[in-house]
């Protein structure tokens, strides 16, 4: 069984260098195909566990509803611990950076390191909360399709920096995808695995093509002009549902990162 300590980690944003649906399934989910990247945006998470009576304390600086983190712990049912999590918020909440999944990948890992859940488990538990949470358990860069959970990993990109950018208000992916028309399903410039070779060969004119996100075609227009802007001038896009979005560009804030979610200190009791 598991240990008490604690542990520090950086729980990094992702984005969708392409996003495309391809349709909806008969259980109402929808297929997609897109190429996820992590970035060095992160929040920061400190997990300290100690002996108690399965009580879950949760510490944020940004007010959080139905918080993924309180369903992994229900569903883990840990009877003879405690966990309190400090959760220090950078990535905006319902921006399509998936912040809270990635949340939900770092304290999957931190219940893997104190020995409480398998890596089998993890993975299992991650693939039960929401569709991103198992890509953030490995991160870096990957082709994703199905509804999220198929996740095919690839050689990392590096050398590449991006801006992002937070309108100031939130976006509902529910919402989104129910704005969604079929019409438009499976019309990206190029697949995933065509964008993912662009990058690899840093052709820039084709990865300015191909960054597409289809989301793009429901989100308020003052939105796609600000993109349409960045987009002049290099590759630019809607992350997610939105809506944050991205620009491509060397003097970027944040680079692509290889991994979800890295440990910066752990101490075992």
């Amino acid at each position: 069984m598991g240990k008490g300590g604690s542990i520090i980690l950086r729980t990094f944003a992702k984005l969708n260098l392409c996003l495309d649906v391809l349709r909806k399934r008969e259980d109402g989910y929808h297929e997609i195909d897109s190429l996820f990247q992590t970035i060095s945006l992160f929040d920061r998470m400190i997990v300290k566990i100690t002996r108690g009576d399965g009580c879950l304390k949760l510490e944020s600086n940004v007010e959080i509803e139905n918080n993924i983190i309180e369903r992994i712990w229900r569903l883990v049912n840990i009877t003879d611990y405690d966990a309190h999590v400090l959760l220090e918020k950078n990535i905006p909440i319902g921006a399509g950076l998936g912040g809270g999944s990635s949340n939900a990948a770092g304290f999957l890992i931190a219940l893997k390191v104190f020995r409480f859940i398998s890596e089998i488990d993890a993975f299992e538990l991650a693939k039960s909360v929401g569709s991103d949470v198992p890509f953030f358990l490995y991160g870096g860069t990957a082709i994703v399709s199905g509804r999220g959970e198929v996740i095919e990993k690839v050689e990392p990109l590096e050398g590449f920096n991006v801006d992002v950018y937070f309108p100031g208000f939130s976006i509902s992916t529910k919402e989104a995808y129910g704005k969604l028309s079929a019409e438009w399903f499976g019309k990206a410039p190029m697949k995933a695995t065509e964008l993912y070779e662009a990058y690899r060969s840093k052709d820039l004119e084709k990865i300015k093509s191909g960054t597409y996100n289809i989301f793009e075609k429901v989100i308020p227009e003052e939105l796609l002009d600000r993109i349409e802007v960045l987009r002049n001038e290099n590759p630019a896009a809607l992350t997610g549902s939105g809506s944050a979005y991205f620009v491509l560009t060397p003097q970027g804030k944040y680079h692509f990162t290889k991994k979800g979610v890295e440990i910066d200190a752990f101490e075992e009791d």
